[in-house]
């Protein structure tokens, strides 16, 4: 009793912490008083909730494998939840667009196809410009955008709900999994931001059984599930800004879980799944089909005819998932794809590139090439090539998962981590991708990193106050200590390494 003093003292703390954000997140309502919304004071409790976090991690790690501190962790975990749940949105408001969706999907209609603009606009459209009306629009177009007027109109939250929707001219970018989630919700109960967080509890609460696996699987301490189930920016990021990655990152978790226990045809509907829930995870499918192959060898079986046959499982999930959807053709892509081109924000080493390729490419710089300004497009080709190398050096390395599953889940945390740092946007919540991992690997870098992430809301401040000339210095607030951490933890790491093989 008296090891977990010291964690029920900080567990209370950081649950009044968490009621305290709730009471103050009602100050932030939509579109009112920006310029006095207390982003300050919202971001001294987060980075508050963060020590916490951090002092917690110190005490539980001197006392491993204590039953008691596990159940708190749990316990508390679940009460800054709860607290959590009917807080308004702090900055974010992604939710709208999902309650849409779900909207959309559930009366029959493809997500895909309308850009809520549409909703709004076509009437006038059809008034002011019948020719261009009729050659956008058939029948069935003007039948279901009718309906989805209708819908904007059934109450005033719906109508409320719709107007608060960001970047309306743009289709939705979000994968077929997130959409049968948003479905599901919507007919629990509709426009319910309350229900929505309650979806998502489910997904959390299964990434954290899924993580207290994994954990036990490489035998190590379960009560490292702290890092993932304390962790201010995933409760924030999830409970709070209500965003759909935790869809994904349990559904990964899960395959994770699965491949660790050689359930190979688990692991790969997980892992489908993950990646229609949000497409990062598909670069992790060559290691996944290198593990199989490696234990199908040992048991003397068709080690080809495993990976095809998950390889071609894999794919036939992620076909079936976008099944619904096909009829409008490629379309369904364009909301990604506008994603994928055009929009940059909080980088670190994409922006780093960036100015590389513009001082280099000189009066070149504003070519344009697929749409993009030249040393964008060298600069995500660069991307792509790095990642490219990174994976094929661990496939080529050949970390065993039979007889270092350490080390190979460490290859898919470097992946995942990777995909994260070069991005060209790299907003707050994408980092809840890495967290599972530290679980198993507690890198006191990436931990700060969860924490300094938090300075991504001071950009808001300075827009709100007319001080946009800061902004510029927040990527290097958020990243340059981590990417100092970061180095002396590999510089440490090869020392030991080299120590170990003189030893041998």
């Amino acid at each position: 009793m008296h090891s977990r003093l010291p964690i029920l003292f900080t567990g209370f703390a950081s649950l009044l912490l968490y009621i305290f954000l709730t009471q103050l997140s009602h100050q932030f309502n939509w579109g009112e008083g920006y310029s006095e919304r207390p982003l300050l004071t919202y971001l001294a409790v987060y980075f508050s909730l963060c020590t916490l976090y951090g002092l917690t991690w110190f005490f539980v790690r001197k006392h491993p494998d204590d039953r008691g501190n596990f159940w708190t962790i749990i316990v508390f975990g679940l009460l800054f939840r709860a607290v959590l749940l009917p807080s308004q949105q702090i900055q974010e408001d992604d939710v709208y667009r999902y309650l849409w969706d779900g909207k959309v999907f559930a009366n029959g209609i493809n997500p895909f196809e309308y850009a809520p603009a549409e909703v709004h606009n076509f009437k006038a459209l059809r008034i002011q410009n019948p020719e261009g009306y009729y050659e956008t629009y058939v029948e069935r177009n003007e039948r279901e955008l009718e309906r989805l007027d209708t819908l904007k109109w059934e109450s005033p939250q719906s109508v409320k709900f719709l107007e608060r929707v960001n970047h309306p001219d743009v289709p939705t970018i979000y994968p077929p999994m997130a959409q049968f989630v948003f479905r599901l919700v919507h007919q629990v109960k509709p426009d319910s931001i309350i229900a929505m967080r309650a979806g998502f509890l489910i997904f959390d609460i299964l990434a954290l059984v899924f993580i207290i696996g994994i954990l036990s699987r490489l035998g190590l301490d379960k009560t490292g599930c702290l890092i993932y189930f304390w962790s201010p920016l995933i409760i924030k990021e999830t409970f709070n800004s209500t965003h759909l990655d935790i869809i994904g990152i349990s559904l990964l978790c899960g395959s994770i879980y699965f491949l660790l226990r050689h359930r190979h045809t688990l692991a790969t509907l997980f892992l489908a799944f993950s990646f229609l829930g949000k497409l990062y995870p598909i670069i992790l499918l060559p290691l996944f089909l290198q593990a199989y192959y490696e234990k199908t060898i040992e048991e003397g079986k068709s080690a080809w005819s495993s990976v095809l046959r998950n390889s071609v499982l894999f794919v036939g999930v992620v076909l079936l998932g976008y099944l619904p959807f096909m009829g409008i053709g490629l379309q369904m892509f364009d909301g990604l794809k506008a994603f994928t081109m055009y929009w940059q924000s909080n980088d670190s080493i994409f922006a780093i590139l960036v100015f590389i390729f513009k001082s280099v490419s000189g009066g070149l710089a504003t070519e344009m090439v697929l749409s993009n300004p030249l040393p964008i497009f060298l600069s995500k080709v660069t991307v792509v090539i790095i990642l490219a190398g990174v994976l094929s050096w661990l496939l080529l390395k050949g970390t065993s998962l039979l007889h270092r599953p350490v080390e190979f889940v460490r290859g898919l945390f470097w992946l995942m981590a990777l995909v994260f740092l070069l991005s060209p946007v790299q907003n707050s919540w994408y980092l809840c991708w890495v967290v599972p991992f530290l679980c198993v690997f507690p890198q006191r870098s990436w931990m700060v990193l969860t924490g300094l992430i938090g300075f991504y809301y001071l950009d808001f401040y300075f827009d709100y106050q007319e001080l946009q000339a800061f902004s510029h210095w927040i990527p290097w607030v958020e990243y340059l200590p981590f990417y100092i951490l970061l180095g002396l933890e590999l510089r440490e790491s090869r020392k030991q390494k080299r120590t170990l093989e003189q030893v041998d």
